[in-house]
């Protein structure tokens, strides 16, 4: 289902790597042995253990409800309260058990320490020593499936692809059979662009537990990442089918939205936010439906849903889709001083924030900047554009999210561009060569520069972008029907 850096941190990834393939070059290896758990209640444990069971099958509500009766048998148990932390969609929560779980880390084993360590870390935007915790977890168990299928899962989401393929393989060599890590391994293979080997992972998935909703949602969505929407809403029928309680209706309705079939999806993404398991992500479906406008070419209505989801995330305390809706209204907006006001909002959204991760709030401070250095580029206003570049600059140095060195990259690129400096923007534009808005740009200064094999290639790859996103929504029809206009099919 939906998950549920620069050359330093490369290296401490890379390291994983060593000691996987090298089993033997670590002296403390627990070669039989499992990540352990610390708790002093019967009933914690086992509801613990009911925890993990729901979060392999991607029934991560109930993996969040049976965490949280844990921790009530026992309001001591830190790798409980971590793991709470780390799949938690409330701020707040999210927050206080984080802080909670770091304090109770001196009374649990090593290794939990170390886990506290990483999942916090990354929270707290500590890259480096959370990567460090992984890496140290990950050599010290390298038979523990469970783990590889956390770590795997949390490489995915943060868009390392190859690392978490490396980690996701090592599992599934050990256990072919393990569903867990068969689905995150698909999903690794797919976003990396090698769809055949994740149609092999998913029709294994699939064979193991035909009768879970969880393969065939995975399944349909990664092929409608590859263009196949007919295959993509069957996989997501069945899965409606055999449980229609799972939420399997949001793949239908972003499906329909990336075919064009705007109407439809708006349908369909009303029924998802039924099923919704809380108020994030009841707004982010409501985010996804505000785009179908946007693909309908409809700006009365893209904009004032646009808003209400700002309003709606406003009003749940949920900072960071508060300036997302803020962000997109930003970029939607044809009138650059109007823009602006949008960003500016997002901002302040992010200021009054409650319990929001530091992660997070950095994250979407870059994208933000990236928007404002981009509009302020459009609108030839150079010096709010050099001066949002330059902030990225320093984030980017300060660190190691993904996210912050594609967002300056990004801007960067986008101003380069502007300025008619195709040559200069061409390496930073490749660095996010997979956002539709760095792929239009990139595009544009392969043309300029006459690098039409690149530019052919590239468009060709920016044609067939599925995914239900805003920036998607912006560029994508739009460069496909500008394609079919010089009698380019894609």
């Amino acid at each position: 289902m939906r998950h549920l850096w620069c050359a330093c941190l490369l290296a401490v990834l890379s390291s994983a790597g060593v000691a996987y393939s090298n089993p033997a070059g670590s002296a403390h290896k627990n070669i039989s042995a499992n990540l352990p758990v610390t708790t002093s209640s019967a009933t914690a444990r086992r509801r613990f253990e009911k925890a993990m069971q729901n979060l392999e099958y991607l029934r991560t509500a109930d993996a969040l409800n049976e965490l949280r009766a844990a921790t009530k048998a026992d309001p001591k148990f830190a790798q409980a309260l971590m793991l709470l932390s780390h799949l938690t969609r409330d701020p707040e929560e999210q927050e206080a058990t984080r802080l909670r779980a770091k304090q109770l880390a001196g009374r649990v084993r090593p290794a939990e320490r170390l886990l506290i360590r990483w999942l916090a870390g990354v929270q707290e935007d500590n890259y480096m020593p959370a990567i460090a915790a992984m890496n140290d977890l990950l050599t010290e168990y390298p038979r523990d499936q469970r783990l590889a299928f956390l770590a795997g899962g949390w490489l995915v989401r943060k868009e390392r692809y190859a690392q978490a393929i490396m980690v996701l393989e090592r599992a599934v060599t050990l256990n072919p059979d393990y569903p867990a890590a068969l689905n995150e391994l698909g999903y690794a293979y797919a976003f990396s662009g090698d769809f055949e080997k994740g149609f092999a992972a998913m029709d294994r998935y699939v064979a193991l537990q035909p009768d879970q909703p969880n393969p065939h949602d995975s399944y349909g969505e990664i092929l409608r990442l590859a263009g196949k929407f007919d295959a993509a809403l069957e996989q997501y029928r069945i899965s409606i089918k055999i449980d229609p309680n799972f939420g399997s209706e949001l793949g239908v309705a972003d499906t329909y939205a990336v075919m064009g079939k705007e109407e439809d999806a708006r349908d369909e993404y009303a029924r998802a936010i039924v099923f919704a398991p809380g108020e994030s992500e009841k707004v982010e479906y409501e985010l996804q439906s505000a785009a179908t406008w946007i693909r309908d070419n409809n700006r009365k209505q893209a904009e004032h849903a646009l808003r209400e989801v700002a309003k709606h995330a406003h009003h749940a305390g949920l900072a960071v889709l508060e300036a997302e809706a803020q962000r997109s209204l930003a970029l939607y907006e044809p009138d650059y001083k109007a823009a602006i006001k949008h960003l500016d909002a997002a901002y302040q959204a992010l200021q009054e924030h409650r319990g929001t991760s530091r992660s997070d709030l950095d994250e979407e401070m870059a994208r933000l900047l990236r928007v404002r250095a981009t509009r302020a580029a459009e609108a030839q206003a150079t010096e709010p554009a050099q001066d949002a570049v330059k902030k990225l600059e320093t984030m980017a140095q300060n660190s190691r999210s993904q996210i912050v060195q594609l967002s300056y990259h990004a801007a960067a690129g986008a101003v380069l561009a502007a300025q008619g400096k195709y040559a200069e923007a061409i390496p930073h534009l490749e660095e996010d060569s997979s956002d539709p808005l760095s792929m239009r740009l990139l595009w544009q200064a392969y043309g300029h520069t006459g690098t039409t094999a690149q530019a052919d290639s590239l468009g060709g790859k920016l044609a067939v972008l599925n995914v239900p996103t805003i920036e998607q929504a912006l560029v994508v029809p739009q460069f496909r029907a500008s394609l079919v206009g010089q009698d380019r099919q894609p």
